[in-house]
């Protein structure tokens, strides 16, 4: 008898055990894409922002997630949350980054157990963000330095095929063609721009369509002679991409002895090839003005 009480008493145990420690139920949270508010001052609105860091005011960073993304939280009642743009840094999905130039987006929201909250995140530009460079080609084309002046390629611009923002129906965009005659082409922007050499944050933003590989990197001047750095080299892409394309390392390494610099593009026809052409749109490049 005295074993039927014990085998009783640990029974009840198990399952009182069991019901105090059951799991505690979550919210859920679905994130839309970010939409970037449009400022004709700042270019085109269009982005390629494919994440978002997730941080709750009162517990801090809890992870980042590849939009538009749904996930479990367990929090309950009110809470703020910050939620950061992210993109791939240099077009690298191993390499995802919370782009600096955009702002953070906040938000109340009242989380309850087994609901889902949905969040349409906006962002815009930093009000600090300086841009140094901006070439949309709608109206002109500052690609117009030619590294080596024997090159018969020009930088011209076009409707067909060209880059539409996203609620227009027409738009232009720059256009060039590498050829077995002239298979070689480095092209570099009409402006000179002093940039920070110092380590703080500057990038690169462009639109582009290619047939073969495609080069970007900056021009510098050391006594008013060029200096060419390339700093990414781009796939073919069928479709118009964006990348964002983080210049701060290359200018810190070159801090002592160049100030001035232009955008650089680069293209050589590919073996096999008879002709390539290459499109590129909305080159920003800009830093933030502390």
């Amino acid at each position: 008898m005295k074993n039927l009480f014990f085998l009783a008493f640990v029974i009840v145990l198990f399952f009182g055990s069991c019901d105090s420690s059951k799991e505690p139920i979550p919210a859920y949270i679905h994130i839309k894409p970010f939409t970037v508010i449009e400022n004709s001052n700042h270019g085109t609105a269009a982005h390629k922002i494919t994440d978002v860091w997730f941080t709750p005011e009162r517990e801090g960073f809890l992870g980042m997630y590849q939009l538009p993304a749904t996930f479990p939280v367990l929090m309950e009642g009110s809470h703020k949350l910050f939620l950061d743009p992210g993109i791939k840094l240099n077009g690298i999905n191993a390499t995802p980054n919370i782009y600096p130039f955009l702002q953070r987006f906040e938000i109340e929201v009242d989380l309850a157990a087994n609901e889902v909250d949905t969040i349409q995140p906006v962002t815009k530009y930093d009000s600090r963000v300086k841009f140094d460079y901006i070439e949309d080609f709608e109206n002109n084309n500052t690609l117009t330095i030619k590294i080596d002046t024997s090159q018969n390629i020009n930088v011209t611009t076009t409707a067909d095929g060209a880059f539409i923002d996203p609620g227009n129906t027409s738009g232009r965009s720059a256009k060039f063609t590498v050829t077995e005659n002239d298979p070689l082409f480095q092209i570099a922007s009409l402006e000179r721009m002093e940039l920070p050499t110092e380590g703080d944050p500057v990038y690169l933003e462009m639109h582009y369509k290619n047939e073969s590989l495609l080069q970007v990197g900056l021009v510098g001047y050391r006594n008013n002679t060029p200096i060419l750095t390339y700093i990414v080299a781009l796939n073919p892409s069928t479709e118009w991409n964006k990348i964002y394309i983080e210049l701060t390392q290359e200018l810190i390494n070159v801090a002592n002895d160049i100030t001035e610099f232009q955008v650089l593009l680069g293209a050589q026809l590919q073996s096999g090839q008879t002709s390539s052409t290459f499109y590129v749109d909305n080159i920003k490049v800009m830093h933030i003005d502390n």
